[in-house]
């Protein structure tokens, strides 16, 4: 049965890409034709023709390679002898042959938009807007959105779910920010929130991840091929039900027990097939390793809006330099001083910009202290805050205040830049430099492993929660025309982070790619199928009309030109550029391949 299920799945992704082609081939055929023009050939696939046949005067052909296909036109070849007949190509006007070419872009729009209502009319699973994670000094985070709540609209667009959301925050003005409803129990509120550029990924981030379900997406193994979940007998599509007896229902339920379960048996029991299975797993010890070091700064990366910090008058940016008429040294000394404080007032001095200001906060218990912190993040720097006794780096002598140069002979960009070298040493010496006042320093350093907080772990990912967004017909025509806007605005943005390049080129996918992409839309069900077939169709229409030469839009740019100048591009002119094109498609295409199978290799 799976095989029949695997067997169907291929089938689908293949008729589903062969009918893309298909229709766009056919607009320019169709047009064509409606014009008077002969066309002696229609091919899907490029290459040598597998089968052909003759009806007409056209000659139907399959070949070889799928990477596309053509309709090939009487007099449309700049090396064709042409007759001057009215039938051929090259005789019709620039307005008709603009509207052979566009034929095939038009048609995949339609294609495109009615995929999109067919599909809603099936249903289509989408990740729901609820928050998984908002991660603390990002734009949410100061917002106050917490972790469990429900995005209901954003800057008036409804029914909104994760890929809406994620559109809407890249294309938003970061001045203005965007105005979001968030449903949080049974209260619904309104929040604006001011996105951050992500330098990174060249896009604008608001710093929160999607809520998980308990449907199992993915099995790994840890260091040494361990993976106790694969052990166990736990695959994916399984979804957790129960751990030790008890019935659970979300992510943090299962990752607490797994955290505080390391070496010791867990019972999981699993729905599989409409039946519950139970398995027994034994989490891996996770460790990290760690200088034994803090480099929190004195300096506010994130203060959360209306919390008692926000209302003070503290601010993004603002560096604390003493509390109480005490110096602080860093984020440590910070909280030491707040949670220490026995006045009913804490006087803080703070410098912001070039000016320094003195604000008092009312912190009259101990709970008051908690929440004053937990409106407040730190910026993470290289100047050490604090130190974990009994590690590396006070054996060498660290000591706060003093601030890291490098590792290993490399020079230290930021902390995560020190994190993710730690990280990967795995314990191995390496050669750290730092600096006190007008000493520098130079040792040898071990990373340890920090057994004390070690965590247990299986080795699986769950699946992100998922909606099904179904219509009837003018509800599928409405969510189809939106979710046909929302892509062309991604594809956009994707074009834009390459020309920048804020966006790397590793992420560009080729064939392989986009037969995963189908392959795993069409194990999701028809109608994700026909959904992700329907953005296909609209990215080959729009990427065809760009003005490259050999797609739609290079043919549309050379009509323009003539029909500017009164007379064709030169044939030396236009076999210049289509070369020009022609590599540029097929290195492209060389690279994406290539970017496929690393995808392939690495998983």
């Amino acid at each position: 049965m799976p095989f029949m299920n695997m067997s169907t799945n291929v089938i689908l992704v293949i008729i589903g890409i062969g009918l893309l082609i298909f229709i766009h081939e056919l607009g320019h055929f169709l047009m064509a034709k409606k014009i008077g023009v002969k066309v002696l050939a229609f091919s899907l696939g490029f290459g040598p023709a597998i089968l052909k046949k003759k009806w007409g005067e056209t000659e139907y052909r399959l070949s070889l390679v799928p990477l596309g296909g053509y309709v090939k036109l009487a007099g449309e070849s700049p090396d064709e002898e042409k007759i001057g007949a009215k039938w051929e190509y090259a005789s019709k006007s620039v307005g008709q042959r603009a509207c052979v070419i566009i034929a095939g872009v038009a048609l995949n729009a339609v294609l495109a938009f009615i995929a999109f209502i067919v599909a809603f009319q099936i249903g289509v699973p989408f990740i729901t807007s609820e928050v998984g994670q908002v991660m603390p000094g990002s734009p949410a985070w100061e917002a106050g959105i917490q972790k469990g709540d429900k995005i209901i609209e954003a800057d008036g667009n409804k029914d909104i779910d994760f890929e809406d959301l994620f559109t809407v925050v890249a294309l938003s003005d970061s001045d203005e920010g965007i105005d979001l409803k968030v449903e949080r129990g049974n209260n619904v509120f309104d929040v604006n929130v001011i996105p951050e550029y992500d330098d990174e990924h060249g896009i604008q981030r608001m710093g929160i991840m999607p809520a998980a379900s308990l449907e199992i997406d993915k099995i790994f193994a840890f260091e040494s091929n361990d993976s106790p979940a694969s052990n166990a007998g736990i695959q994916v599509e399984d979804v957790v039900v129960a751990v030790n007896g008890n019935r659970i229902s979300t992510e943090d339920e299962f990752r607490e027990i797994e955290t505080s379960s390391a070496e010791k048996e867990m019972l999981i029991t699993v729905l599989r097939d409409n039946k519950e299975i139970e398995l027994k797993a034994t989490p891996s010890k996770a460790t990290r390793w760690m200088l034994g070091i803090s480099c929190a700064t004195a300096t506010l990366d994130g203060v959360k809006n209306n919390s008692l910090a926000s209302k003070a008058g503290l601010t993004k940016g603002d560096e604390i330099i003493e509390i109480n008429s005490k110096p602080v040294t860093g984020f440590t000394s910070i909280k030491n001083l707040i949670i220490g404080s026995e006045d009913e007032n804490c006087i803080i001095s703070v410098k912001r910009g070039n000016t320094f200001t003195l604000i008092a906060v009312p912190l009259t218990d101990t709970k008051a202290k908690e929440e004053f912190l937990g409106g407040l993040t730190p910026f993470y720097g290289l100047k050490v805050d604090s130190l974990v006794e009994e590690f590396p780096a006070e054996k060498i002598g660290l000591m706060p205040g003093d601030m890291i140069v490098s590792l290993n002979e490399k020079e230290l960009k930021d902390w995560n830049n020190l994190l993710q070298i730690v990280t990967m040493s795995y314990g191995k010496p390496m050669t750290i430099e730092w600096v006190r006042g007008n000493e520098r320093f130079v040792s040898t350093i071990e990373s340890k492993k920090d057994e004390k907080n070690a965590a247990g772990r299986i080795g699986i990912k769950f699946k992100e929660k998922t909606v099904i967004k179904k219509y009837g017909l003018i509800g599928s025509c409405v969510i189809g025309t939106q979710k046909a806007i929302i892509n062309v605005q991604r594809l956009y943005l994707t074009i834009k982070g390459f020309v920048s390049q804020r966006l790397s080129t590793k992420n560009v996918g080729g064939v392989i790619l986009i037969a995963q992409a189908s392959y795993e839309s069409a194990k999701v069900g028809v109608g994700k199928l026909v959904y992700f077939l329907g953005i296909l169709s609209l990215q080959l229409a729009l990427l065809n009309i760009l003005p490259v030469p050999v797609l739609d839009g290079g043919h549309l740019l050379f009509l323009a030109i003539e029909k500017v100048k009164g007379s064709p591009v030169s044939q030396r002119t236009l076999a210049i550029a289509q070369y020009i094109g022609f590599g540029f498609i097929i290195t492209l295409v060389i690279y994406a391949t290539r970017n496929d199978i690393m995808r392939l290799l690495t998983l």
